[in-house]
Parts: C-alpha cells; structure tokens; sequence
C-alpha cells in the first residue's frame, strides 16, 4: 500500500522524529501505525533517558476522514528516567504526551 498520502493527515513536524510504517484501511475506519526514530530529541540530551525498545502502543483518535473514525497507532521508545514519562519529540504537540 502506498503510504505517502497519508503523510498530509499527521500533525506537522510529526514525521521528523517518527516512520510511518504502516496503514490499516477498512469500510468504517483508517489506522496510521507510528513507530518513533531511534534518536533522542536535542532538547533532552542532557537528561538522563533510555531506551528499551518499543513500549506498548499508545492509540489517539483523530479526526474523521470522509466518515471514517482515524486513530494514530503510536509505538514510542523514548522514556525520561527521572520523571517515569515517555518524552515528546515533537514539541508542543500535546497527544504526543503520554506517560508509559
């Protein structure tokens, strides 16, 4: 399945730190499957994290799309040691927030 036109329903700046690996398409709804870059963000160099693969996926309904329910299937594999929190790459996008 080609995947490219799915890019212009992510929020901006989404895929600088996330692939976008995959797209579930049915009669009712569209999952996009996110999995995050193997790269800590410049902003938290200096903090203590880890990465130990991928944590569960977190899923985020968006949108409808031409009467389809659309949820963001969200793989992270950052996490912020000291305040047990998955760590937003993407910043200021609030639903990319979420503790693990």
């Amino acid at each position: 399945m080609e995947l490219n036109g799915y890019r212009l329903l992510l929020p901006e700046g989404t895929l600088d730190y996330f692939d976008l690996v995959d797209v579930k398409e049915s009669v009712n709804e569209v999952v996009i499957y996110l999995e995050e870059k193997n790269i800590v963000p410049e902003k938290y160099t200096d903090q203590d994290t880890e990465s130990k693969g991928f944590y569960d996926p977190v899923i985020v309904q968006d949108f409808p799309l031409r009467g389809k329910k659309v949820f963001l299937n969200i793989r992270r594999l950052w996490l912020l040691k000291k305040h047990n929190e998955s760590i937003s790459l993407v910043t200021g996008v609030w639903w990319l927030k979420v503790l693990v």
